[in-house]
């Protein structure tokens, strides 16, 4: 494993919320990667330093957050004289430019300086029988560090929720209203300010007693029975997908939530029959609340397909830096042993393996034979093929199209989960999807193939929870990739920019780190995830309106 293989954005954090055992997670978490924790009273006071533009690319719109509703943007209470101050600090509210700021401590006026992470605590809905009820999202505050970090050009910005998505008739009407107010206005201010440096993005727990979660032994067994990972959450669970979104590698992924649940967000209808595997919610879990080693891959097989280029070959190093030693699978030769050299050059074993995935028969034997060798814990599923479909030759390609993408990834998913099953270790499986399969004219077999895998991935995590299988599925956005630049015509790159927040297309580089995370024991509690690194595209925005009321 390299040196620090989870830089982390920046030095500092503060943490938004009530103090209790969900903050001292993240204290603990931060702390265990050497970042200092800001006092939680500080504030905002205008900068000694002029203001500056806060569009930080050409033509780039101007920092804007949401209006704030009066329930949770009163006035500050701070000392005397404050009122009117943070009335100006907060001009970003209503559009306008934000001074650059510093904190200062309210308890003694000291210059402190902006955090580069902020962690934002809603937590504590009625569907999970919370102790400490839910408070109102601090908006202002938010707003002013936001507005702070985008004037600097960097940050990382983390909303922290539990429930599990989707309606709950058990949550009071009024909390449900106000949770999806919240968590609207976080992810418009994510989309504004992912041009700036600043990436926003959300973690939704589930049943998790550290967030202070008592449903009680009976209704507690009543939901893991709808989990594929049949346990609560832990510590470690929340405090490793903290560090991932406050990592340095997380790069483009804007108002994305990682769903920390087990799969509740699957809603999973439980087996008819009880299983034989173990489902014991008090089955012994050796994570560590810090979470940063859980990252750390060594001692660990992983089998990347599609590894010669692009973003299997960037996953296939990233895995490498964090210990893991890789097979790479791929139809060209020199490729993948250029990547196999590499791989070595970090210290780990590396295999190169030309094998066209198409060749289903062949598929199996190749298992088979590398699991001879050395078991296999993870697979990256990274291979593709796309190419527009003309109609003379539309069946044929369609057949192809499937073998690639779908065919023989369940060909080799399922040679693996029988074996992970039989030896009860459990494994993980991660299948790169796309962003853009489903509204790219011409690209129908694409689409459905990419469709297919997902659906098969989703599924294979309700069936593999049981015996410890994790599957996830990552969709990139743009990628400049071969494939990706191999498939543009004049104005389709314009054409996408236009509708992605951050205003560039993606490196193969944004996505690695990570598809490592899904294969890792950091991702424990993660599996039937969708999770877009795509710039914010999957937001589904119109591209800014023009003056005269068209698209820009």
């Amino acid at each position: 494993m390299t040196k620090d293989p989870l830089p982390i954005h920046g030095s500092t954090a503060l943490v938004l919320g009530p103090r209790g055992t969900a903050y001292d997670v993240l204290r603990e978490a931060f702390e265990s990667v050497g970042v200092k924790l800001v006092p939680q009273q500080a504030t905002f006071a205008p900068s000694r330093r002029p203001a500056r533009s806060p569009s930080l690319r050409p033509g780039g719109p101007p920092l804007a957050a949401p209006a704030e509703s009066p329930s949770t943007s009163g006035p500050s209470t701070g000392p005397s004289g404050r009122h009117a101050e943070s009335t100006h600090r907060t001009s970003l509210l209503d559009g306008q430019t934000l001074p650059a700021g510093a904190l200062v401590d309210d308890t003694g006026g000291q210059d402190v300086a902006v955090p580069d992470i902020c962690c934002a605590l809603l937590t504590g809905t009625a569907v999970l029988d919370s102790a400490t009820p839910s408070a109102p999202l601090p908006r202002r505050a938010l707003s002013r560090i936001a507005a702070a970090m985008a004037d600097r050009g960097s940050g990382r910005m983390i909303l922290v929720l539990d429930g599990a998505g989707g309606l709950h008739t058990g949550v009071p009407a009024d909390e449900a209203a106000a949770r999806a107010a919240d968590l609207a206005w976080w992810r418009q201010l994510a989309a504004r300010l992912s041009r700036h440096g600043v990436l926003a993005n959300q973690i939704r727990v589930g049943v998790a007693p550290c967030l202070s979660h008592r449903p009680g032994p009976q209704r507690t067994a009543a939901v893991l029975r709808h989990l594929p990972l049949r346990r609560v959450a832990q510590p470690a669970d929340l405090a490793a997908a903290v560090l991932h979104l406050a990592s340095e590698g997380c790069t483009y992924t804007v108002a994305e939530t990682i769903p920390v649940d087990g799969g509740m967000g699957l809603t999973m209808v439980p087996p008819l029959r009880p299983s034989r595997a173990r489902t014991d919610s008090t089955e012994p879990f050796d994570q560590s609340r810090g979470g940063a080693d859980l990252f750390d891959l060594r001692g660990r097989h992983c089998l990347v397909v599609g590894g010669s280029s692009g973003i299997g070959r960037e996953a296939a190093l990233e895995l490498a830096r964090r210990g893991a030693d890789v097979t790479v699978v791929a139809r060209r030769e020199r490729e993948i042993l250029a990547v196999a050299h590499e791989i070595s050059a970090l210290g780990r074993r590396a295999e190169a393996v030309r094998q066209d995935v198409s060749e289903l028969d062949a598929l199996e034997p190749l298992v088979d034979r590398l699991w001879s060798a050395a078991r296999i814990d993870a697979l990256v599923y990274a291979t593709g093929l796309c190419e527009p479909e003309a109609p003379e030759d539309q069946p044929a390609l369609r057949e192809r199209t499937l073998d690639v993408n779908y065919r023989g990834y369940v060909t080799l998913a399922d040679a693996l989960v029988r074996r992970w099953a039989h030896d009860r270790r459990g494994g993980a499986v991660v299948a790169i999807g796309s962003a853009g399969a489903g509204f790219v004219p011409g690209l129908e077999s694409y689409a459905a193939s990419k469709a297919a895998l997902i659906q098969h991935t989703r599924s294979l995590a309700v069936s593999g929870g049981r015996h410890r299988i994790r599957a996830n599925c990552v969709q990139p956005g743009l990628i400049s990739t071969p494939m990706a630049d191999a498939s543009a015509h004049e104005g389709f790159q314009d054409a996408w920019l236009a509708r992605i927040p951050q205003g560039r297309a993606g490196l193969p580089g944004d996505v690695a780190p990570l598809v490592a995370y899904l294969a890792s024991d950091a991702s424990a509690y993660v599996t039937g995830a969708v999770l877009h690194v795509d710039g914010g595209l999957a937001l589904g925005g119109l591209p800014p309106l023009a003056g005269n009321g068209g698209l820009a």
